[in-house]
């Protein structure tokens, strides 16, 4: 990505350049007034000044301003103050423009990553995600910011250049080439910058990814005494951030060490061509050397700020591409038609399914049909393509071939999210938010009310778990939701799924990992809701699914038996062999 095109992407940009621009004028002018105010504090008068300085002299008296001493020292006081105020009008300009851009660049990764298809989403590590919003996103706004305060130093050196060559053009040229030597001196620690930059970028985002993945199985880790190892990959990736950050501020530190020591030769250079060969009055050598003071900090800056541009510069790579692979796998939700009710059902019609990369069939030639309020259960091994058939469904996925209907319209010409709203949803692994137990559960329905939640607590058999705790319904329930054993929060994830009466219940593992009285407590709630709501059951454990009003059985992306429970232990198939296996 270019400079401009980075310097472009910070609100307000050229705003913050025009203050610059004034800002730079203003102190320059003061600057260059200390002239004649020296010839009136030595000479007592200005009328010696030559060119440009009679000009200004002459300005002021056709206005009726009085060249005084007095009257020179108010008017560079409030020259230079009201450049100093302008600058900082303009810094706070820049500052806000730049977390207004952070805050807009977190927003778009966000946006997009939601708006994005399924496919998409499962496949972004959770890890590089809050890197990008915590590191690369500010980082990425420093490089916006950076290359703003890079062009703004630039015209204030420029400014400052102008006003300097008004009191000598030839100490200017000097000064000139002598910045050339400095530019050339610096280059390579320049170019050094931006590997370290990338270096420092991969660092923060590994550190990221591996650290969340170690936290989320932190209970895995302590239970099978492997502090030690996490420990070591942790602290392998805390020395690579750290050598990383390290190097690439010791790098900013070398340059600013060059820029700040190398003016010093240039000074003394300067003082000894003023005095010895050009032979200027002392006014104009001190008031040129001070312009050059004033010079010599912005050429620092601009190294500093070059030097932060090409570090930070990678960050706004790597949270473009994360935004461009989101709006390029952005989710087709349609416009189609709104569904209200389920009043007759959904239908799959040879329905097949591949992976994105084309290794693999998921589903092959599935057709299914699921009644309005029937009770429909599959089962079958691991890898069967179960939970495909469920995103399915949801419309998370669309089939390679075949069609969805729901109520006779296919799943693409219908607004899906009229769709997912009828939709209440329990997973094997419960998402429990660290917040209140009311809040859990009226997550998806925030309008229900006090009634409506009490009832559904009921049915899900969680009154005994709000009852418990000691704020019931405002209780936190911490992260993870670690004051819930895994059967509460089954029932939890129930009674969230009720609440708003869907139309299309989807039980996918809900008891897999319950113990007996768990487990239980759920299939009496599922029990007591049968024939009230279409529910399918995406289950292993096939005591869960003996009240179904029929259950298919897949394998390797196909149902290869359909029927109630008792006929299919009749027909000693694929489903008897599991039963068998399952409660010999």
């Amino acid at each position: 990505m270019g400079f401009f095109s980075i310097f472009n992407r910070l609100p307000g940009a050229w705003g913050t350049l025009a203050l610059i621009v004034l800002s730079g004028m203003v102190e320059g002018f003061g600057l260059v007034l200390f002239v004649p105010l020296l010839e009136l504090m030595t000479a007592g008068s200005a009328e010696n000044l030559q060119w440009p300085f009679t000009i200004i002299i002459d300005a002021f008296e056709m206005v009726g301003l009085p060249v005084t001493l007095n009257f020179m020292l108010i008017a560079i006081a409030v020259l230079i103050v009201g450049s100093l105020g302008l600058g900082y009008a303009q810094r706070h300009l820049a500052f806000r423009a730049k977390h207004k851009l952070i805050r807009r660049i977190r927003q778009d990764i966000v946006d997009t990553l939601f708006h994005s298809t399924w496919s998409h989403f499962s496949r972004q590590s959770h890890g590089e995600v809050i890197n990008q919003l915590i590191q690369e996103c500010h980082q990425a706004g420093n490089a916006s910011l950076c290359a703003v305060l890079c062009v703004a130093s630039i015209i204030q050196v420029t400014i400052y250049l102008l006003f300097s060559s008004m009191l000598s053009w030839e100490l200017m040229t000097i000064t000139l080439l002598f910045t050339g030597f400095v530019v050339l001196a610096v280059r390579p620690l320049q170019r050094r910058a931006r590997v370290l930059g990338e270096a420092n970028t991969r660092a923060n985002r590994d550190m990221g990814f591996f650290g969340v993945d170690f936290l989320r199985g932190a209970k895995l880790v302590k239970v099978t005494a492997n502090e030690g190892r996490v420990l070591d990959r942790i602290a392998g990736h805390i020395r690579a951030v750290f050598h990383a950050s390290f190097h690439a501020e010791l790098n900013g530190i070398q340059i600013y060490f060059l820029v700040q020591a190398l003016p010093v030769l240039l000074i003394a250079g300067i003082i000894a061509v003023a005095h010895g060969v050009l032979g200027m009055t002392s006014s104009l050598t001190l008031v040129f050397l001070l312009i050059l003071a004033r010079l010599a900090p912005r050429v620092a800056q601009f190294q500093q700020q070059y030097q932060g541009y090409i570090v930070t510069r990678p960050a706004m790579r790597v949270v473009d591409e994360a935004i461009a692979a989101g709006r390029a796998n952005e989710e087709d939700l349609g416009g189609g038609k709104r569904l209200a009710r389920l009043t007759v059902g959904i239908a799959l019609e040879n329905v097949s399914y591949h992976y994105a990369d084309g290794e693999g069939t998921v589903l092959d030639d599935v057709s299914l049909t699921i009644g309005r309020n029937q009770m429909i259960a599959v089962v079958g091994s691991s890898g069967a393509g179960k939970s495909t058939l469920i995103d399915l469904i949801t419309g998370l996925r669309l089939p390679d071939s075949g069609r969805i209907t729901v109520d006779g319209v296919d799943l693409r010409q219908m607004d899906l999210r009229s769709w997912r709203r009828q939709i209440g949803y329990v997973t094997q692994d419960v998402i429990v938010f660290n917040d209140t137990m009311r809040n859990n559960l009226v997550f998806t329905h925030r309008d229900s009310t006090e009634e409506h939640i009490g009832r559904v607590v009921d049915i899900a058999h969680l009154r005994d778990v709000v009852d418990g705790l000691p704020q019931g319904l405002d209780t936190v329930l911490g992260e993870g939701g670690v004051r819930l054993s895994g059967g509460q929060k089954q029932r939890l994830a129930l009674a969230r799924a009720l609440m708003g009466d869907p139309q299309l219940l989807l039980l996918d593992e809900a008891t897999s990992a319950l113990d007996t009285e768990s487990e239980r407590k759920i299939q009496e709630a599922i029990e007591s809701i049968a024939h009230k709501f279409t529910i399918v059951i995406v289950a292993h454990r096939l005591s869960t699914v003996r009240k179904a009003d029929r259950i298919c059985v897949m394998e390797r992306g196909r149902i290869v038996e359909r029927g109630s429970y008792d006929e299919l232990l009749a027909r000693n198939g694929r489903f008897a062999e599991l039963h068998e296996h399952q409660f010999a």
